[in-house]
């Protein structure tokens, strides 16, 4: 039976990453990330690498930079996208412990600089993602640019929201023209009797969490044509390239 993938992730913050960001010991870098600590992209990723036919998969801890260690704090927000940042943090992963590298990132209002730079930034680590004769690895690596921003992806399947929450929802037509989801969620969020037990500042992440299981995923695919199904596209080509080497 094959193995599981081993994914390494990058992405911009707790709204995609759940409890594995932003805090990391050095000791963890390379490990596989505890399934109750990952967040609400591992499993949209894991959920379509599933729904594909392909093994599950597991995503691995990225190592903190020399910059990261003393404050135990991974970077976060658009800075991922720095090419010195990718290729230290791309360059400490052992060959052996990632099969795949994906890195999203938001667009915000930024559309046409944010693919430029994530284009550049696929190549870094496509530059930097060495196989065991340290040879770069060039189709085992993805990006995805969540149009406008992540909360676009979890509010395209608006009526699941909408039930979860027990919450209505404003008219969101033409979801990838508008720049103002993330406060849509986060007051439909506050507004919500959803999880209302959990009263700590991790209700937010976990209910953005929850979502991700439940969201219809063609439907996250068709409202988000060019963020969401273009990452899918690009994370379905890459997985493909993984699977001669699963065993």
């Amino acid at each position: 039976m094959s193995r599981r993938i081993r994914i390494g992730l990058i992405a911009e913050g707790e709204a995609e990453l759940g409890a594995s960001v932003p805090y990391i010991k050095p000791e963890d870098g390379g490990k596989v990330i505890p399934r109750e600590n990952e967040g609400a992209l591992h499993t949209l990723i894991r959920r379509e690498i599933q729904n594909a036919g392909f093994p599950d998969c597991d995503f691995i801890q990225r190592h903190p930079s020399t910059k990261e260690k003393p404050k135990l704090t991974l970077t976060t927000g658009h800075s991922i996208l720095k090419p010195k940042y990718l290729a230290q943090i791309v360059s400490t992963w052992e060959y052996y412990e990632v099969d795949m590298i994906l890195i999203v990132v938001d667009a915000d209002d930024n559309i046409n600089q944010r693919k430029i730079d994530l284009e550049r930034a696929v190549n870094k680590i496509r530059d930097y993602h060495l196989d065991v004769n340290e040879q770069p690895i060039n189709d085992r690596s993805a990006g995805g640019l969540a149009i406008r921003n992540f909360e676009n992806w979890l509010l395209a399947d608006i009526q699941t929201v909408e039930k979860v929450l027990g919450v209505e929802l404003p008219n969101l037509e033409n979801l990838e023209d508008l720049n103002n989801t993330k406060e849509i969620l986060e007051k439909a969020i506050a507004s919500s009797m959803y999880l209302t037990e959990n009263i700590g500042n991790q209700r937010p992440l976990q209910i953005r969490w929850n979502l991700a299981f439940q969201v219809d995923l063609a439907i996250m695919k068709m409202n988000c044509p060019d963020g969401y199904a273009g990452f899918v596209e690009n994370l379905l080509m890459a997985t493909k390239a993984v699977l001669p080497i699963l065993g």
